[in-house]
């Protein structure tokens, strides 16, 4: 029994030697130094988009539903005389809905329901969703429109055509400013950088506000349109090896 315990004891003794310089080694830490860096870029939209309405209101249904369609169609029309094409012209919503008396409903001596108010007439509404690649022209569209029938704006978006170009750029910037605050730390600390070991980072695409409008024939159209700048932004995280 004793001697089978020597080999076994031996065998354990030498798996240890080799064993422990290895786990030495992924235990190692590596001097390191961790920067994080911003990066951002200003973008103009080159992109109007409008939102278009027209409503029309009449006793019976087919009546309101028929001047919508023409009104609409006029509106359509004014909108392809400005330059749009067909494919940034879009139908976003269209609805028929009674229009009834202003009164509240009646109620009986118990406190019931004893009538509702009654339907005078039928609304209609069409909106049309444009997107305008001319920005510039977003102006004198919205005064078109209006002029042709249009009594509803709902809304004036902004967008760009490449929005992943300004998101590159901005990381880039990101990447650049985490480097340079590496370089500053090490130079303070008196140790140079050898590698890069990992980095990370992120950035968002331009968000531009929203202006809402809504406004009938008689109103003023928002003219001049100012679409303003946005700021596109990044982060970057850069973990670099370093060395005396």
């Amino acid at each position: 029994m004793h001697g089978l315990v020597k080999p076994v004891a031996a065998a354990f003794a030498a798996a240890m030697i080799v064993a422990t310089p290895a786990l030495a080694q992924v235990q190692e830490r590596i001097p390191s130094l961790n920067a994080s860096g911003e990066g951002y870029v200003m973008v103009a939209p080159d992109i109007a988009i409008v939102t278009i309405g027209v409503t029309t209101r009449a006793e019976a249904a087919r009546a309101a539903l028929d001047q919508n369609s023409a009104e609409t169609a006029k509106v359509i029309a004014a909108i392809r005389t400005a330059g749009v094409a067909d494919r940034d012209i879009g139908t976003s919503g269209f609805s028929v809905f009674p229009v009834y008396e202003d009164r509240p409903p009646r109620v009986d001596g118990e406190g019931g329901i004893a009538a509702m108010p009654r339907i005078v007439g039928y609304q209609v509404q069409n909106e049309v969703r444009v997107t305008v690649r001319e920005i510039g022209k977003s102006g004198a569209l919205l005064d078109q429109v209006v002029t042709a029938g249009a009594n509803q704006i709902s809304g004036i978006a902004f967008d760009v055509a490449d929005p992943q170009a300004a998101s590159d750029e901005a990381l880039k910037r990101a990447i650049a400013d985490a480097r340079r605050k590496a370089e500053l730390m090490a130079e303070a600390a008196g140790v140079r950088i050898v590698r890069v070991l990992d980095i990370s980072g992120g950035g968002g695409f331009p968000m531009f506000a929203r202006a809402e409008r809504a406004f009938d024939a008689a109103g003023a159209p928002p003219v001049p349109v100012m679409p303003g700048e946005t700021r596109v932004q990044a982060n970057a995280n850069i973990v670099f090896e370093i060395a005396e």
